[in-house]
């Protein structure tokens, strides 16, 4: 593999495949990935949600459960079939039905109808081994049927917190860029925004040249992307309110690869305006510009620490792309990966204690930032983009299958990838949200 390969999302317009994905059963698009020692997640029974006037739901509340759940890692739901009862309330839950399936956690509730397109769900969480209901149960009004996929995220995350510790990240989104061709060998590109499992997904920039690399400001307002016009690549900022995009990088030669810093003050991109490739910090509020970086090699993909004292960068000055850190206080300079050839594309989790990258040119790879032991999520040959949830937990990544580009989120100890199949056609570049504020 040529040594500057990893480089090519951000240093050139890729050549897209196109390809259709085809949309299959939640389940069928999970694959559990164990080596060694059996470790199962949390068996967890979700009941169907009762619909109390007996109306039938566009979209079934305990199925989105269940995808976000088992997405996790952490959570293993029961087949449905396997359960004694179906309880809706709480005086009709039997603990020996659940013991007897062996179900440790498990989630009841309704659903009312209060007018047209209005609705109510009430659903209640149960610790099975201890025999007890968690919390007196809860409410989320001023639902239509629309919103009803995003109650279901709002469940997941309160199951997810109750049982783990952590929070949830299911009521985030995924921004991807999507290529269709209208017609023979014209392509259109899109900027997609969607919630985090590609449902309800809208256009929020479309060109009819190539978009990569889209970074989510930390408010989750704006996204920053690399865009062409017949000058090259540079580095745009739509607000996704307004859809009014600006751009803030158009110099001569090749501009890419933005990343938001964590107040949002700023913005970190690759430019070759002198040269080779360096690093350049855009100011949001003073709109000036200022180079980090100079070296002969390709510095690229900056990536903020989440205290925004540093940030991460793929540079070739060694001879192979690596990973390095650059310290905003005292300007110094620290190489992070040694193993291997091929190090690139990283980023932070939440609390700076891992590092996610493309390992290899083309293995999504942890590295925990103390140890720098390596964990391997993926061994296919085409992964790329690697995003983690605003929680660390999960990881969300552009794949190929059965040479098809398809977008998948792998659990961070890399024993379950899940397949989001409501994303559909020739898609990549995939980048997950901040949690909604």
């Amino acid at each position: 593999m040529n040594n500057l390969q990893s480089f090519r999302r951000l240093l050139v317009s890729a050549s897209l495949l196109l390809a259709s994905l085809v949309s299959l059963p939640s389940y069928a698009q999970v694959e559990l990935n164990i080596s060694g020692a059996e470790v199962r997640g949390i068996p967890i029974a979700i009941v169907p949600f009762k619909v109390l006037d007996g109306s039938v739901l566009e979209h079934q509340i305990n199925e989105v459960i269940a995808f976000d759940l088992v997405a996790s890692g952490k959570f293993e739901p029961i087949a449905a079939q396997n359960y004694l009862s179906n309880p809706s309330r709480n005086e009709e839950v039997q603990w020996k039905d659940w013991r007897f399936i062996d179900a440790e956690v498990l989630v009841i509730g309704e659903v009312w109808t209060l007018g047209p397109d209005q609705y109510e769900v009430q659903f209640q969480m149960y610790d099975i081994a201890r025999e007890q209901r968690i919390g007196n149960g809860k409410r989320i009004s001023g639902l239509s049927m629309r919103d009803l996929r995003t109650a279901a995220h709002v469940i997941s995350d309160n199951v997810y917190q109750a049982f783990t510790g952590g929070a949830g990240a299911f009521q985030s989104r995924m921004a991807y860029i999507s290529r269709t061709e209208v017609e023979y060998q014209r392509y259109r590109y899109r900027l997609m925004v969607s919630d985090w499992d590609g449902f309800g997904a809208r256009e929020v920039y479309a060109s009819w040249n190539p978009l990569l690399s889209p970074d989510w400001s930390p408010d989750g307002q704006k996204l920053a992307f690399v865009g062409f016009n017949n000058k090259g690549s540079i580095v745009k900022v739509v607000d996704l309110t307004t859809f009014v995009d600006q751009t803030i990088a158009e110099f001569k030669g090749v501009n890419s690869a933005p990343a938001w810093s964590p107040d949002g003050s700023k913005i970190a991109y690759s430019s070759s305006q002198h040269g080779s490739p360096d690093i350049f910090i855009y100011d949001v509020l003073s709109r000036q510009h200022t180079r980090i970086s100079s070296h002969y090699g390709i510095d690229t993909e900056p990536s903020w620490s989440p205290r925004g004292d540093s940030f991460l960068f793929t540079s070739s000055r060694t001879g192979k792309p690596q990973i390095y850190s650059y310290s905003i206080n005292d300007e110094s300079l620290s190489r992070m990966t040694f193993e291997g050839d091929e190090s690139a594309n990283a980023s932070y989790n939440s609390d700076g204690s891992k590092i996610l990258m493309v390992h290899e040119g083309g293995q999504i790879t942890v590295m925990d930032e103390e140890t720098s032991r390596l964990t391997m999520l993926t061994n296919a040959k085409f992964d790329e983009s690697p995003s983690f949830s605003p929680n660390g937990d999960m990881v969300l990544y552009k794949t190929e299958q059965q040479y098809e580009p398809a977008l998948m989120v792998a659990s961070a100890d890399g024993r379950v990838r899940t397949r989001l199949s409501l994303v559909s056609g020739d898609v990549r570049e995939p980048a997950w949200s901040p949690l909604r504020k």
